[in-house]
């Protein structure tokens, strides 16, 4: 890597974007080249919002649960402004941002996330903490006898469909717990639940579902929500329903100076080089990899910061390349931790499971929804900002 900006002293590092991959990147920088690299962190947002836990707060109570950026900024000895990445001038190794300021790089780690977009019309999008107080008054209205059948839709294209599964465990077992006569159905494209982390897997959670009460109907596209409530199917059926929830497709941020594909999502290369930009990286649901979740995308930002360190001359390990999907799925008398290889096609390898806790060297705890080498255990040592809100950023 040259050094564009500073040939004597520590590279400039500018990592854009607020999520996991963000984060995971600038703690892993801090561990393995502090000395080599001078870091800046741009987010839009000032908190690192933790989106998983928006499905169990929808029914306990809790405020959203989400971090000082600033402060991890901070602790990290990094730089943090609250701005928006606009472009990239990659001959020139500058970025623009949305204030008009324009900073120079030697390496830049792209980690925006991706645009999410009402996939089935008609339906409640659920994307995060902004959709907990919709939940919360759709629970009310089925304990109340207002709503009778409620369908959690996963949609055709690129998406994230844990979440719906367990709002749906959680409805149903609340259901049960009130005495409400509610009906629960869950709806996917998938030929079986949650097929992405293989068979074992997912023969354990029709069985939850089968056990809680939730209808699963596998092999079908929802389309959209019709006048009278009813989900259309793309096959012509119609299912119905009272209140349809989705969880949004996924479209790529598209930033000016960056090469995506029609999607919208930037290609790298194994190790996280974006294609045909030199010294641009970028990690997470962005990137073309086909699953998006934030224990990929803090994967994918560890293989960029190694990279990063090594080209500067830190004593760093052999990257290893590896997609290793983890979960947990909440919603039944216990917890299921989920965990899958997947392929460069995003295809699971090899797959297992616990019912308590991952056995793998990570010391995860009940909360935890996104595992990172860096940022897990940080996160363990720092208490949430209660008192921030969560912004569109």
């Amino acid at each position: 890597m040259a050094s564009a900006t500073s040939p004597s002293g520590p590279a400039q590092v500018l990592i854009a974007g607020g999520g996991f991959g963000a984060v995971e990147a600038m703690l892993a920088l801090r561990a393995l080249a502090p000395e080599r690299v001078r870091v800046t962190l741009i987010s839009a947002s000032p908190v690192l919002a933790y989106k998983p836990a928006a499905t169990t707060e929808s029914f306990d109570e809790t405020p959203p649960r989400m971090y000082d950026l600033q402060a991890i900024a901070d602790d990290a000895g990094a730089s943090f402004r609250v701005d928006r990445l606009e472009a990239v001038a990659p001959h020139d190794h500058s970025v623009r941002l949305e204030s008009f300021a324009f900073l120079d790089y030697d390496a830049l780690v792209l980690a925006v996330g991706a645009r999410p977009a009402r996939a089935i019309p008609g339906a409640l999008t659920f994307r995060d903490q902004r959709e907990v107080n919709h939940i919360r008054h759709l629970t009310s209205e089925l304990r109340a006898g207002k709503l009778h059948r409620v369908v959690f839709a996963v949609p055709h294209g690129c998406s994230w469909p844990l979440p719906l599964y367990e709002l749906a465990l959680l409805t149903a077992t609340h259901l049960q717990e009130w005495g409400a006569a509610g009906e629960v159905v869950l709806v996917s494209p998938e030929s079986t639940p949650l097929e992405v982390f293989g068979a074992q897997a997912s023969r354990l959670v029709a069985d939850l579902l089968a056990e809680r009460g939730v209808r699963f109907i596998g092999e079908s596209d929802p389309q959209s929500v019709e006048h009278n409530g009813a989900l259309s199917l793309a096959s012509g059926e119609t299912l119905e329903a009272d209140c349809v929830v989705a969880v949004p497709e996924l479209r790529g941020p598209r930033i000016t100076g960056v090469p995506t594909d029609r999607w919208g999502f930037v290609t790298t290369d194994a190790l996280g080089s974006v294609t045909g930009l030199p010294d641009v990286y970028a990690a997470g649901d962005m990137t073309s990899f086909p699953i998006k979740q934030g224990g990929l995308a803090a994967q994918q930002a560890d293989l960029i910061a190694q990279r990063i360190a090594s080209e500067n001359g830190a004593a760093v390990k052999e990257p290893r390349v590896q997609h290793v999907l983890r979960a947990r799925l909440i919603g039944g008398p216990h917890p299921i931790f989920l965990r899958t290889e997947l392929d460069e096609l995003g295809q699971a390898t090899t797959a297992n499971l616990q019912h308590q806790s991952f056995d793998d060297g990570g010391s995860f705890t009940s909360l935890e929804k996104v595992f990172g080498r860096y940022l897990t255990p940080y996160l363990h040592t720092r208490e949430p900002a209660l008192s921030q809100s969560l912004t569109d950023g």
